[in-house]
Formats: C-alpha cells, sequence, structure tokens
C-alpha cells in the first residue's frame, strides 16, 4: 500500500507567503488514490468531531489533526494552512492540461533559480531539496546567516567562506542517497571567486579561486587514526585582518592574547611572524594509544593527537619552535611543581632526517608500575621536524609516526576533509570500558548490571557503523559540502 501510494514521489515544501508547509504524495494511479480516500480520510470524520467533511471546488477537504488533506486525481495533499492547500488545488486542477515542462504562473516552474537547481540536479539521488536564497534574503529571513559576520574566530574559521558564499549564492540545493553500505547528504551551491572578500581570502586563497596549493593536506596513514581533519586556512591572514571580521569585543580579547603570545616568542609579532611562518595548510590527527610495553598506565586512557603543519622558512623557524618548545616544557615544569604534579624529562633524538624533541612524565614509586595512573599520564608532549614539516604531539610516539611519514600530500579539490573511524572509536571506548560502566552508575544509579547492558549496547550501536566523513569541496563554479556515513555489512 505504502509503495503503491508513494511511487510517482514525495514532496514537500514551505511557502513564505502563507508561512506554511505542504506535504504531497503522488500514488501510483487515480485508483490507488481514490481507494485511499475512501478506506482512509472517510474514517478521519467517523474518529472525532470532523463531521462532514468541507468542500473546495467540489472536492472535499478532511480536516486531520490540526491539518488538512485533500485528493486530486492521483495527487494527496496535505497542509497546515488553508489558503495554502488551495492554492496548490488551483494548481493542479486548472493546469492540468499544460504541456509537460510548461511553466505555470506562481509555481516552481516559473521561478529561474528552481530552474538552474534543477538543470544542475544529479540523476541518481533517491532525495533532493531546493531552498530559494534571494527569495529569503529579499524577505529579510535568517539575518545573521547574511549578514557576514562569524560571532567568534572559531565560527570564523569553520564557516567563514560558506558564509559570504550564502551572501550572493541564489539557491541551495541538496541530496540524499540511501544504500544498504550507508548515507551520503549533499549541499550544493553555486560559487563565484568575486563573492569572497579581501579579508576572507585566507578562506579558498588569493582571489578566492581554491585552484593549486589552495586545499586541504592529506594525512600520512597511522595505525588505529580515530579521527583526521585536513584543511586549508591561512589563518595569519585572518588574525591579522580581525579588525574586519569581529566585533569590538572580540578584536580587544585577541589584541589582549596577540600581547601575551608575543611575549613567549620572544617579542616576535604572532600574528605576522610566527602564524605567517605556517603555510595555510593544517592537518590534525587523533589516534587510539597503545600502552604495550609501558609500565605506568592511566586508568582513563585518552587518544593521542597531533598537529601537522608546513613551515615556509624551516631554517629559520626551527630553532625558533625548538626553544620555544623547551620553553614552554618548563613552564609545565613549574606549574607542576607547585601543584604537587610529577615532572616532565626532556630528551632530543635525531633519527636519520627526522629530529625530535620528546618529553615524557617522571612517574612517582607508586605510579611506576601501576594501572591507575593519573590522567596525565596519558601525555608526553613532543614536536618533530623533517624538511618543511613540524609535528606537534600529545605523545612521543605519534610525534616519532607522523615526522617519520611522507610529506603531506594534496587533496585536489577539497578545501577541508573530515574522516571518523567508527570501529576504532568502538576499540578507544573498550579501552575505558569500566570507567564507562562506573560512570554510568554514578550518574544514573544504575546497578552494576544495568550499566554494563547500557554501555554495551552504546558499543553495539557504534559498532554497527564503518566511519563518517565531512567534505567541503570548491571548484570555481560550485561549493560543496558532503557528508557520508558509512555501515558495517548486516551479518
Amino acid at each position: 500500500a505504502i509503495e503503491d501510494l508513494t511511487s510517482q514521489g514525495i514532496y514537500g515544501g514551505f511557502d513564505r507567503a502563507t508561512e506554511g508547509a505542504v506535504l504531497l504524495f503522488r500514488a501510483k494511479d487515480e485508483a490507488t488514490m481514490e481507494t485511499f480516500r475512501l478506506k482512509i480520510l472517510e474514517l478521519t470524520r467517523l474518529s472525532g468531531d470532523a463531521g462532514q467533511p468541507d468542500n473546495y471546488r467540489d472536492l472535499p477537504i478532511y480536516k486531520v489533526d490540526k491539518s488538512g488533506a485533500a485528493v486530486v486525481r492521483e495527487w494527496l495533499i496535505l497542509t497546515n494552512k488553508g489558503e495554502l492547500g488551495k492554492g496548490v488545488i488551483d494548481r493542479l486542477l486548472d493546469f492540468s492540461e499544460k504541456e509537460p515542462g510548461a511553466d505555470v504562473p506562481g509555481s516552481l516552474s516559473s521561478n529561474a533559480r528552481f530552474k538552474l537547481a534543477e538543470a544542475a540536479r544529479g540523476k541518481d539521488a533517491d532525495n533532493w531539496g531546493f531552498v530559494d536564497l534571494q527569495a529569503i534574503r529579499d524577505a529579510g529571513a535568517a539575518k545573521k546567516l547574511f549578514e557576514g559576520k562569524a560571532e567568534n574566530p572559531l565560527a570564523e574559521l569553520l564557516i567563514g567562506g560558506i558564509q559570504s558564499t550564502l551572501q550572493h549564492a541564489p539557491y541551495v540545493a541538496a541530496s540524499l542517497n540511501v544504500a544498504s553500505t550507508g548515507l551520503t547528504l549533499k549541499f550544493a551551491t553555486p560559487y563565484q571567486a568575486d563573492w569572497i572578500p579581501e579579508e576572507r581570502a585566507y578562506y579558498f586563497g588569493p582571489a578566492g579561486s581554491g585552484a593549486g596549493t589552495c586545499t586541504a593536506p592529506v594525512l600520512p596513514g597511522v595505525p588505529e587514526t580515530l579521527l583526521t581533519i585536513g584543511t586549508y586556512r591561512n589563518v595569519s591572514e585572518m588574525w591579522l585582518r580581525a579588525g574586519d571580521l569581529f566585533d569590538e569585543q572580540t578584536n580587544d580579547k585577541l589584541a589582549e592574547a596577540d600581547s601575551g603570545l608575543s611575549t613567549i616568542f620572544a617579542g616576535r609579532d604572532f600574528g605576522e611572524e610566527i602564524l605567517g611562518s605556517f603555510e595555510p595548510q593544517i592537518g590534525i590527527i587523533v589516534t587510539r594509544q597503545n600502552f604495550a610495553g609501558t609500565t605506568t598506565i592511566p586508568a582513563i586512557k585518552l587518544p593521542a593527537f597531533a598537529i601537522v603543519l608546513k613551515l615556509r622558512d624551516p631554517e629559520t623557524m626551527r630553532s625558533e619552535l625548538r626553544r620555544t618548545f623547551q620553553s614552554a616544557i618548563g613552564f609545565f615544569n613549574i606549574v607542576g611543581a607547585q601543584n604537587g604534579q610529577p615532572q616532565l624529562e626532556m630528551d632530543m633524538q635525531k633519527l636519520g632526517d627526522v629530529d625530535l624533541i620528546t618529553s615524557r612524565y617522571l612517574a612517582t614509586k607508586k605510579d611506576k608500575d601501576s594501572t591507575s595512573a593519573p590522567i596525565l599520564f596519558n601525555f608526553s608532549p613532543s614536536a618533530g621536524f623533517s624538511g618543511d614539516q613540524f609535528v606537534l604531539a600529545s605523545t612521543a610516539e605519534l610525534a616519532q609516526q607522523l615526522s617519520a611519514a611522507p610529506q603531506l600530500g594534496q587533496h585536489p579539490a577539497s578545501n577541508t576533509s573530515v574522516v571518523f573511524n567508527a570501529g576504532v572509536a568502538v576499540s578507544a571506548l573498550n579501552d575505558n570500558r569500566e570507567q564507562l560502566i562506573s560512570q554510568n552508575m554514578l550518574s544514573d544509579g544504575n546497578s552494576r548490571e544495568e550499566a554494563e547492558a547500557a554501555i554495551g549496547l552504546l558499543l553495539e550501536i557504534i559498532g554497527c557503523f564503518n566511519g563518517a566523513g565531512l567534505h567541503l569541496d570548491q571548484t570555481p563554479e560550485q561549493l560543496e559540502l558532503r557528508v557520508n556515513l558509512d555501515l558495517n555489512e548486516v551479518r
């Protein structure tokens, strides 16, 4: 019955004029819809106080909860606004004889922006949607989205270039593909380089072109990788143009931070000289930690993480970053000593072309052979240098792995790429299963059996997934945000 009722599609929309929503089902044929009307809609007036249905143009209008329903040939119309429903009925009745593809006044077929979006629509999409951005801007709606300023530096880094695009783009189209292996959701909008103002050149590269090297890095493969993030962001340019991007309060905070950071870097200007010494390609990687061969094992096992950058002037910046890292370790030791925490011991290693500065917490007698040591034993802050590559990692092992790996490659089209591995996430959570069970018992008041069942169910659900990804791709004509969720095969 459902297959026959929806065999020619399901359509939904929001109408700005009436502020109403409408849902339409197109059945296999008129006979199918007439059967539905007689057996289902007629029953609605017997289930309450609806009484006889209203009529519009000799068609019965049925009240369904707080909405209305009507049938026109093979179409079922559901809406929460009477005027919108009447408008849909008028179009179906008055323009039924028009040739396929002909414009219908006041409908999407006469909307130039809809026609552009539909022409670019992929034929393989299971579901497709269209948002008329120009109509939303003309109506003065969603002002914050189109005002051109993000609320804080993090939001600016994430969506600044997208926000500038949405200020000019005529529409956004969305498509959803569903398969047994997962689903893929795409948002696409036209793009022009001249829509990106000068203060946001940091996002897509010079002149907003995104061409050549202005794309995300491809990170090297590391065992047990949980999450990778690669993006193109010229953070130095964003920092220097903060006055054009943020409000007065945010700029005051950034100025204060700039002063403190410049002091840490021996008086060198943080925005221009320090951030400006790195290429815009930024890589972040998170991996599951392996504590094999470690005598001091923390009770809570956290993933290791690192940031991977390229140096514009390796000869100059290597020594500068080395000194800064050593000073930071000394600062951590001073603060740690004041709080009665273990001290970090530094070491320097040279492995071929790789220079490493590692540090490890010195375990006290009670923690030396412990399997429930404090959480800080997850960390052994380290820095690695290899050619023009700089790695800053939470553990010495990860710094060594990334520094010894091949140099970063370039993604051909993605401005930003995020990949999540659900299998490694399950393993990382299993490493902390006892702590998760204890936390569940404390927070929810469950018995141990109930907590074990709850945590087991959580891990089982996550284990159904293979992973997920997010990719922001840019071409000279289009900006596309693609989100995928991959499922494991059912066995």
